[in-house]
């Protein structure tokens, strides 16, 4: 999830905060990029019923191809090296 923190020199500058999908659900945040490939994701599981477990999902099936931890490249059986997203969220 996106952050601000207080510059050196002043002002605010952006940065990028690893937090549990369950954590950030509960604190209602907005802006979101995958740990690994830095592309975008969204976060399902917001409706809290019985044995539903929050999880993250790419929005980019090229980014789930090539992200480690994506699911279309888990099930990949050809070999395929993980990179960057092509599209990565700033």
């Amino acid at each position: 999830m996106k952050r601000r923190r207080v510059k050196a020199g002043g002002g605010y500058e952006p940065f990028w905060k690893v937090k549990p999908v369950a954590v950030a659900l509960v604190d209602n945040d907005t802006e979101f990029r995958c740990k690994d490939c830095f592309g975008e994701v969204k976060l399902l599981g917001r409706n809290g019923k019985t044995g539903t477990v929050p999880y993250v999902e790419h929005k980019s099936p090229a980014d789930s191809e090539y992200c480690a931890n994506g699911m279309l490249f888990k099930k990949a059986t050809d070999g395929r090296e993980p990179r960057p997203s092509q599209h990565p969220v700033e």
